[in-house]
């Protein structure tokens, strides 16, 4: 069995838990320790049945165990990358088992895919991405790096959706559209025409709202 703690005990990180522990119980050899989590009031407590087991530091005693990222926000979970490599761990690549991936598709390490999701023909999924329920990846599609798709989104065949950007709950695209860099599409947009790279874009059709300056900049939610 292969010891694993879920970084972040928030919203996403105990899906993120419950998805390992339903995988453990079909029969996959993950035995879930407990979570970590930087906020100090929250070492200690526990969070569904696991106990938070300390922050990020935790990982230079337990080299052994590996770590599954469990959270949202691609610039949070790009500095928690960089925290985890320093401190000399490894994060984890998660496939829950009802998810369906083509054997043509890739998944990059560290990637997180829920249950139900579908990666479809010559799909790629970047490292430490994230795929939630029901997500739709259509051929061809590339997903970059640090990404999150969140529930029931629809990528459509060969659309690109660049590093570290967010694509909001039940938000879809055409084909062959492309969505920039640390980017954040609202819940619900429909993405027709291209969208640039450091933005937030919104509505039927998706247009930008807001611009911001770099990844550092890019707005919680």
């Amino acid at each position: 069995m292969q010891k694993t703690v879920v970084y972040g005990a928030g919203g996403m990180g105990r899906e993120v838990a419950e998805n390992i522990a339903d995988a453990a119980r079909a029969g996959a050899p993950w035995e879930l320790v407990g979570f970590l989590d930087d906020s100090a009031e929250r070492t200690g407590s526990r969070v569904l049945d696991w106990p938070v087991v300390g922050p990020g530091e935790w990982i230079s005693d337990h080299p052994d165990t590996q770590v599954v990222l469990g959270v949202g926000h691609p610039r949070v979970r790009r500095l928690l990358v960089q925290k985890v490599t320093r401190l000399g761990g490894r994060c984890a690549t998660f496939i829950h088992h009802s998810a369906i991936v083509f054997p043509s598709a890739s998944i990059g390490a560290g990637a997180v895919i829920f249950a139900a999701s579908i990666i479809s023909s010559g799909a790629q999924i970047g490292r430490f991405s994230y795929v939630n329920y029901q997500a739709v990846v259509s051929h061809d599609a590339i997903v970059g790096d640090y990404a999150c798709l969140m529930t029931r989104v629809v990528l459509a065949g060969s659309v690109q959706v660049g590093e570290g950007s967010f694509v909001g709950v039940g938000a879809c695209t055409r084909q062959n559209a492309t969505i920039g860099a640390w980017t954040i599409i609202g819940a619900g947009a429909t993405v027709i025409n291209d969208i640039p790279s450091l933005c937030v874009a919104m509505g039927v059709p998706a247009i930008p709202t807001r611009f911001y300056g770099s990844w550092e900049d890019m707005p919680p939610f």
